[in-house]
């Protein structure tokens, strides 16, 4: 019986140097990741556990070029990434490593590589739509870029013509808001007429309400008995229908 014991011991204590030296390989694989190189700064990654995909932006109004998706082969194995079942798996696991350095569970070395290679070749693409400022070592989209001050980006090198235009327009803007508070502050100096109303009945002056202050006569329109349209108090007969009122 001792001796058993000691031979279950013995294997016991070969199987955790195994595992802590399978450990300590996996965390080295970890922590010797290279950072992702790119010819600008200004990039967001959007990668995701299912695959890569990258924008570059400008530096100067933040439009982006959006790269590809790649999808992740090593996102077909997330069901071995994720097992964790025993004590011996759990610390031979890719993913529990990666999560216990501070990572996404899905972010393994073979994971990591895979980003590296799609990074890589989502900068080769980008690259070709962004321009590099000679003075201030920006990069810039082709709408910020000027190629006819000698290649400079848009703040080092401005386009004359979109100046000029947008100077112009802003001069303009401000003299139609300069006459419309001048016009504003000048009082009215025209007369003002009182128009009163004439009773058609007596011809004197009638006064303001529905009927004739002088002789009562009623000064709404005259509506034809015959086809309903209203006409002028002052006329006959009807301009429609030509009955008489």
């Amino acid at each position: 019986m001792l001796e058993t014991g000691q031979i279950l011991f013995s294997w016991a204590l070969q199987y955790s140097t195994k595992i802590k030296t399978n450990m300590f390989i996996k965390i080295c694989e970890l922590e010797t990741i290279v950072p992702m190189q790119s010819f600008t700064r200004n990039f967001e990654d959007k990668s995701t556990e299912n695959g890569f995909q990258f924008i570059f932006k400008c530096d100067l109004c933040g439009d982006g070029y959006e790269s590809e998706f790649v999808g992740s082969k090593s996102a077909k194995k997330k069901s071995f990434f994720n097992k964790v079942s025993s004590f011996g798996s759990m610390v031979n696991n890719n993913a529990y490593l990666a999560g216990a350095l501070g990572g996404q569970a899905y972010q393994t070395p073979e994971w990591n590589k895979e980003r590296e290679v799609a990074f890589q070749q989502a900068s080769n693409e980008a690259m070709s739509h962004f321009h590099r400022c000679p003075r201030c070592h920006k990069y810039v989209c082709d709408q910020d870029w000027n190629e006819e001050a000698g290649g400079l980006c848009s703040d080092d090198g401005p386009k004359l013509a979109s100046e000029m235009a947008a100077a112009k327009a802003q001069a303009t803007s401000g003299q139609v808001w300069t006459w419309k508070e001048q016009q504003a502050q000048v009082p009215y100096s025209g007369e003002i007429k009182v128009q009163q109303t004439t009773c058609p009945s007596c011809g004197k002056t009638a006064g303001s309400g529905k009927f004739c202050n002088n002789c009562g006569a009623p000064l709404g329109m005259k509506k034809c008995a015959s086809c309903g349209t209203e006409n002028n108090p002052s006329v006959n007969f009807c301009g429609n229908c030509g009955s008489k009122l």
